[in-house]
C-alpha cells in the first residue's frame, strides 16, 4: 500500500505562519511550530494536516506520532483529504494509535471518494485482500480502474496484473489490457511494470512477439535495479536475443543480478568463470558462486559443487564435503517425480520401478561370460535404489591408460580410466543414461584375471564384501558416486 502523504500543503515559498522564512525542512523553527499549533487549534484545516506531518516527520520538533494521528484526526473530519489517507495509514500501521483496519478501510474510502488516487489505489487493495471490509474483486477491479484512469502507477500496475485483467479477477481475463496497463505504468516509471511488459513482449502476451522491445524494458527495469531483469537482460546478451551476442555484457549483468541474490545468475555467473565465458577462467570464482547459489537451494549448483570438492576445482579436494552436497541434491529430488510414471523418485533422479524396467531390456546386451558375475551384477542393478549400489559390466574398450598400481588379494591391482563413467540417473529427454565422467573419463580400480570363466567362491565373496564396503564407505561420507568401482579384466 501507499505511503503517507507528508508534503505540505501550503502554497506560499515563504513561511507565513509567523517568521517569514523560506518555507523548507531546514527552516522549520519553534516560533513556526508555535504558530501552526495556534492556527490549527483556531480551526484551520491546513495548519493541522502540517502539523501533523511536522510530528511525523520529526520537522522542527521531536517525532511525535500521537500528536500526529491527532492532528491528522483532526484535519480529517475537517474534510482535508489528504489527512484522510494519512490517517488511514496510521491505522492501518498501528502509528500513533492501535491497529484498526475497519478504521483504515474507512478513511481510506472517505480519501478515495474526495478523488485522492492513492486512497482509491489502497481501497482497491483492501476490497482484494478483505482487509477491513468483505472481500470484493468487482468493487476491488472498480477503484484500480478509477485511480487508473487518474494517473496513480500503483493502480495501472495492480489493474493488469494477476489481481484483474492477467487472471480475470473482478472482470473477465483480458491479456490485452493487461499488457496496455503495464505499458502505461512502465512509461510513467514504475519498474515492476517495466519488467511484466517485457515478459508480455517476450512470451507474446497481449500482444506481439517482439524481442527487441522485451530487452528494451528489461534493460530499463535493470537500470532501475530490478534484479530478475538483470538476470534476463544477461540471458539476452548471452542468446543474442533482442541484441546482439555480447558475452561481456552477459558476464556483468550476470554480477549484477548475482550480487543482488538471484540464484539463478549465481550459477550462470560461475559457468562464465568456469568457461571463461566474458571474463578471464577463474576456477576458484566459479567454486565461490556455485557455492552461493547451492546455499541458496539451487540443485544444479549443488551438483557442480560436487565435482569442485571431489576433483579439488577451485578449492581443496574435500570427498566429505563432496558427499554431503551430493546428500543435499538426493534430498532435494527425492521431492521431485519421475517423467514417466509420475512416482516420487527414491533417491537423485532415481526411480526404481522405471529403471529396473530399462536393466532388464539390457540384459541381453552384455556378459563377462561367466554365469555366476551375470547374476550377481544383474541382481545388484535389480536391487539398486540409487546410483551408488548400481553395478554394471565394463568392456574392455571402454577403458584407457591402464597402468599397474599394487598387488591385493589374489590377484594385481591396476588404475585406469573409464571413459564413459558410471551412471548417475536416466535423461527423459534424451532417452539415454546421464554419465559422470568429469569430460575426461572416470578412474577406476582394476582387478586382474587370467580368464572369467575360471572365477571360484573366493573370488565372488571378496567382490560381494567389496561392494558392500563401497557401499558402507559411501554412506559414512568418504565418497561420492563411486571411489572404488571394482572392474575385470579378460586377458
Amino acid at each position: 500500500m501507499g505511503a503517507a502523504n507528508t508534503k505540505d500543503t501550503v502554497s506560499s515559498k515563504n513561511c507565513l505562519y509567523d517568521c517569514n522564512k523560506l518555507f523548507t525542512k531546514e527552516l522549520w523553527c519553534k516560533r513556526c511550530i508555535n504558530s501552526l499549533e495556534k492556527l490549527a487549534e483556531n480551526g484551520e484545516e491546513e495548519a493541522m494536516f502540517n502539523l501533523a506531518n511536522r510530528y511525523y516527520n520529526e520537522e522542527g520538533t521531536e517525532e511525535n506520532l500521537e500528536k500526529a494521528f491527532y492532528w491528522y484526526q483532526k484535519a480529517a473530519e475537517n474534510g482535508q483529504e489528504n489527512a484522510m489517507f494519512n490517517l488511514a495509514i496510521c491505522y492501518k500501521n498501528g502509528k500513533g494509535t492501535e491497529e484498526n483496519l475497519e478504521k483504515a478501510f474507512y478513511w481510506y474510502q472517505k480519501a478515495a471518494e474526495n478523488g485522492l488516487t492513492g486512497a482509491m489505489n489502497n481501497l482497491a487493495i483492501c476490497y482484494k485482500n478483505g482487509k477491513g471490509t468483505e472481500k470484493n474483486l468487482e468493487k476491488a477491479f472498480y477503484w484500480y480502474q478509477k485511480a487508473a484512469e487518474n494517473g496513480e502507477e500503483n493502480a495501472m500496475f495492480n489493474l493488469a496484473m494477476s489481481t484483474c485483467y492477467k487472471n480475470g479477477e473482478g472482470t473477465e481475463k483480458n491479456l490485452e489490457k493487461a499488457f496496455h496497463w503495464y505499458q502505461k505504468a512502465a512509461e510513467n516509471g514504475y519498474t515492476d511494470a517495466m519488467f511484466n511488459l517485457a515478459n508480455g513482449c517476450y512470451n507474446g502476451e497481449g500482444t506481439e512477439k517482439n524481442l527487441e522491445k522485451a530487452f528494451h524494458w528489461y534493460q530499463k527495469a535493470a537500470e532501475n535495479g530490478y534484479t530478475d531483469a538483470m538476470f534476463n537482460l544477461a540471458n539476452g546478451y548471452y542468446n543474442g536475443e533482442g541484441t546482439e551476442k555480447n558475452l561481456e555484457k552477459t558476464f556483468y549483468w550476470y554480477q549484477k543480478a548475482a550480487e543482488n541474490g538471484q540464484e539463478n545468475a549465481m550459477f550462470n555467473l560461475a559457468t562464465c568463470y568456469k568457461n571463461g565465458e566474458g571474463t578471464e577462467k577463474n576456477l576458484e570464482k566459479a567454486f565461490h558462486w556455485y557455492q552461493k547459489a547451492a546455499k541458496n537451494g539451487y540443485t544444479d549448483a549443488m551438483i557442480n559443487l560436487v565435482t569442485c570438492y571431489e576433483n579439488g576445482e577451485g578449492t581443496e579436494k574435500n570427498l566429505e564435503k563432496a558427499f554431503y552436497w551430493y546428500q543435499k541434491v538426493a534430498e532435494n529430488e527425492v521431492r521431485s517425480v519421475c517423467n514417466e510414471c509420475k512416482q516420487p523418485y527414491i533417491d537423485y533422479q532415481w526411480c526404481q520401478q522405471c529403471n529396473t524396467k530399462r536393466f532388464q531390456q539390457d540384459f541381453s546386451k552384455w556378459t563377462s561370460k561367466n554365469e555366476f558375475v551375470d547374476k550377481f551384477i544383474q541382481e545388484a542393478q535389480l536391487n539398486a535404489k540409487n546410483s551408488y549400489e548400481f553395478l554394471e559390466w565394463i568392456p574392455y574398450n571402454k577403458l584407457s591408460g591402464i597402468n599397474y598400481y599394487d598387488k591385493g588379494g589374489f590377484s594385481e591391482i591396476h588404475k585406469a580410466t573409464w571413459l564413459d563413467g558410471p551412471i548417475y540417473s536416466w535423461n527423459f529427454n534424451k532417452q539415454q543414461w546421464n554419465r559422470c565422467n568429469f569430460q575426461t573419463g572416470y578412474e577406476v580400480i582394476l582387478k586382474t584375471l587370467n580368464s572369467s570363466s575360471n572365477l571360484d567362491s573366493k573370488f565372488l565373496d571378496e567382490v560381494y564384501y567389496l561392494y558392500l564396503v563401497e557401499i558402507l564407505f559411501f554412506m559414512q561420507m568418504f565418497n561420492n558416486f563411486f571411489i572404488i568401482y571394482i572392474v575385470e579384466i579378460l586377458l
